[in-house]
């Protein structure tokens, strides 16, 4: 297998430019979009937002860097069981993250304490609410998530190589390199947006954006639970 191309064609610039489109159209697989969008509507604000799909990215990157290694060098066959189990757990972790998402909004709840006024010796209850923002979440939560999602679709991604990159490593990793690149754009850029759509919905009214959350942290619960019954 050779490791450095002496020239690229123009038809293999044309199939590693398709590896880029493929890794834009791959982000917005559902179970991707249903992972992010429970961070990103913790912190409604489109440039954390855009942080976290990019953390995200990050991850899936460097699980299909790592198997892809094992599979280019070392000649690594995965038994098909591999995909079907990491898939199992990518269920697994979508409904927890579906309750976790609801347990931080029960938590985001108002509450009433009594306050004492000293100049007239008087208690009165005052309530707040926590506000989205705080950090509930660990900085590499999203990038965990990236790496079981990149080591669930790794083997999808190598069916995707031409034939032709398959006899050198230098075209491979390029062509994963450049996936992966479209992979992070486009999660990125929908972390921004679906930041900037949360930070609306939240400005226009906590209850839109409380019934919101609970839409999107429900739809996530069933597609985990559709993604276990499906791999068990």
């Amino acid at each position: 297998m050779n490791i450095l191309p002496n020239s690229i064609s123009l038809e293999s610039a044309l199939l590693l430019g398709t590896g880029l489109v493929l890794g834009i159209r791959h982000a917005f697989d559902r179970d991707h979009v249903a992972a992010v969008t429970h961070f990103v509507s913790l912190e409604p604000n489109p440039l954390k937002s855009a942080w976290f799909g990019l953390r995200w990215a990050l991850g899936h990157a460097i699980s299909v860097a790592l198997l892809g290694v094992l599979i280019l060098w070392f000649n690594l066959k995965f038994d098909p069981s591999f995909e079907r189990t990491a898939e199992l757990f990518i269920g697994i972790a979508l409904v927890a993250l579906g309750i976790w998402r609801l347990f931080l909004l029960w938590q985001e709840r108002q509450h009433s304490h009594e306050h004492l006024h000293p100049e007239n010796k008087s208690k009165h209850s005052h309530s707040h609410s926590h506000e989205p923002g705080s950090p509930h979440v660990h900085w590499l939560a999203p990038t965990l998530v990236g790496i079981m999602h990149g080591a669930a679709g790794t083997v999808e991604i190598f069916v995707l190589i031409p034939l032709t990159f398959m006899a050198s490593r230098w075209l491979a990793a390029s062509y994963i390199l450049l996936f992966s690149a479209g992979c992070a754009f486009s999660m990125t850029l929908y972390g921004y947006l679906a930041g900037h759509f949360y930070h609306c919905t939240n400005q226009a009214g906590r209850k839109i954006y409380q019934v919101l959350v609970v839409l999107t942290s429900l739809s996530g619960f069933v597609l985990g639970a559709v993604w276990i019954l499906k791999n068990i």
